[in-house]
This record gives C-alpha cells, structure tokens and sequence, in this order.
C-alpha cells in the first residue's frame, strides 16, 4: 500500500466519523425540539409537550396520552388565576375520581376553554369520577366552559360569579350532548350587561336518564338567559331538564327558549321558572311524550308557556298556562309511534 493510499484512507475515515457525529448531533437536536414541542394544550398554563406529557405539573395527578388524544384528571385539585385549561385542538378530558378546577381572575375568569383564537374546537368530558369548576371572583367578564360541540358523560358543576359585563356558564357554538346518564349543573351568576346559563347554538341532546340543571343568581340588568337552544332540544326517556332564572330586574329575560322542535321524551321532567318571562319559549312544536311531566311558572306573565307552533302531548303531565300560535293537540301513542 502506498503512502499516499494510507492518507486517502485516513481523510476517508476522519469524513465519515465527521459525518457520523455531525448525524448524531442533528438527531439529539431533532429529539430534543420534537420533545419540547406543545401538543396545543395547556393545564395552568404549563403547555403539554412530549418531554411532560407523563406528568404534567409533576405531582402524578394530570397526564396526556397522545395516541388517544386523552387528557386525564386524577383527583386533581387546581387553582391558576387564568384558563385553567386551554386547548388550541379538540380534546377528551377523562376524570377520576373528585377534580376542581378554579380560575381566581379577576378580569376575565375562564374555567376550560377549547379553541385557536376565534374558532372553537370540540371537548368531550368522559370517566367515572367528576369535576367542579369554580371562578369565585367577581370579574369583568367569566366563562365556565367554552367550547364547539361539546359532549358531558360524567358529573359537572359549573358555578361562576357576579360580574360587571357578562357571565356564562357554559357556551356551546355548536352541539351540547349530555351522556351517561350524567348530571350537569350550572349556577351562573349576574351581570349587567349579559348573563346566560347555558347556551347552544346548535341542537341539546339529552340522552335518556341525564340531568341538566341551570339557574342564574337575582340582580342581574341587561339581559339574562336561562337555556338557549337555537336548534332543536331533544330529551330521552327519563331526562330531567330543571332551570330557572330571577329576571325581575333585567330588561330582556328567557327561561328555556328553543328556537326548533322541543322533544321531551316518555318519562322525562322540564320543571321551568321566571319571575316576568315565559317559563318556556318554543318557535317550533313542542312535543310531550307519555309519562312526560312539564311544570313551567312565570309569575308575571300570561302564559307560562309559549309556543309559536303546536303543542302535540302524547300523554304528558302538563302544568302551566300554554299559548301556542299552533294549536294545543292531544295524540295517542308517542311522537316516534
């Protein structure tokens, strides 16, 4: 071998180790800002990426699994003075075991809030335990719950504060379905401007043996909203739908106001109250299946119940003074027979 062979072999190996280190250090590199990067999910505002994903605030309490896009709350107690949870994607939030939430800001509180800027994404709660989500402070402005479509399958309290511009407890810019026979309750506060309970702007379903419960503290001036369904509000067998708002001081008032059909299936139970609006409000048809029980009192008003279709009962309990524009229809059988 030539002396020359000798050198060319020895550059050869020292480019190769060269790019072999130079590979390595990338790679590190690559794992290394790939570890960091967010999943677009923040708990206290500690953004979930893959390096903490295990254990988020590092108390074994709150961990993300990516493949399923699952975000677990373990008998989690937190306390952040901003959105306790913020998600930029759609996300499942599994519980075990008893959690809270609470949001101590005093200008604008929110407890979870799903979405990127202006568009909302959808969140799921699911688990057998439950979560409570507290913003004690008064504020300029609160939201429990701000989401697209959103879906409950386990027990939720929502409970916000008195504010000086608007307060809602949940938000929903598309669907809201109660599962699992779950109880979902809401104690919103007041405001001046702006105050709503629960308000969907597509269909509510809830599923058959599901609670939901919405009620707004007194006090409150500008408009004040129990639930607003601007779809259709479907109720399975044995739902049970209870709010009632204290509108005495406000200009504009609504109790349960749907703006399509209102289904209330065999079995189930609307219990409905205002001090000066309708109790109930329906621009569709209400249909009231057998077994069904309806209570609705508003103690300034005329009609208890407005409808500016029919009201079609297939056997229910009705109590309340109705005015349908429609027509008042007693059928046999049910609405689906």
């Amino acid at each position: 071998m030539t002396k020359g062979t000798k050198i060319f072999r020895i550059i050869i190996s020292v480019l190769l180790a060269l790019t072999m280190l130079i590979s390595a250090f990338f790679a590190v590199v690559f794992c290394l800002y790939f570890a960091k990067e967010p999943y677009g999910i923040y708990v206290s505002g500690i953004a979930i990426n893959r390096s903490n994903n295990e254990d988020v605030l590092g108390d074994g309490k709150v961990y993300y699994d990516e493949s399923n896009n699952i975000l677990t709350f373990d008998n989690a107690t937190i306390e952040y003075d901003n959105t306790v949870v913020y998600s930029e994607i759609d996300l499942h939030i599994q519980l075990i075991g008893e959690n809270k939430f609470i949001c101590t800001n005093e200008e604008y509180a929110i407890g979870v809030f799903a979405g990127n800027n202006h568009l909302f994404k959808d969140l799921a709660i699911i688990g057998d335990g439950s979560l409570t989500i507290e913003l004690p402070n008064t504020s300029d402005e609160a939201v429990g719950i701000a989401a697209d479509n959103l879906t409950v399958a386990t027990n939720l309290t929502v409970t916000t504060p008195n504010c000086e511009n608007k307060v809602n407890g949940i938000v929903c810019t598309s669907d809201l379905i109660v599962a699992s026979k779950a109880t979902v309750t809401v104690n919103n506060g007041a405001a001046t401007m702006y105050s709503s309970a629960v308000r969907v702007r597509g269909n509510a379903f809830l599923e058959e043996g599901t609670t939901l419960k919405a009620s707004t503290n007194s006090d409150a001036t500008g408009i004040c909203k129990g639930l607003t369904v601007s779809g259709d509000l479907f109720m399975g067998k044995d739902a049970t739908l209870e709010v009632s708002v204290d509108d005495s001081t406000t200009d504009q008032g609504e109790c349960i106001r749907v703006s399509g059909l209102m289904e209330i299936g065999i079995g189930s139970t609307v219990t409905a109250s205002a001090k000066k609006a309708s109790a109930i409000e329906c621009f569709g048809t209400i249909e009231a299946n057998k077994g069904a029980t309806i209570s609705a009192v508003s103690e300034k008003n005329d009609a208890d119940i407005f409808c500016s279709g029919a009201v079609v009962n297939y056997g229910a309990t009705i109590a309340g003074e109705i005015d349908a524009v429609g027509e008042i229809r007693n059928q046999e059988g049910d609405a689906n027979g």
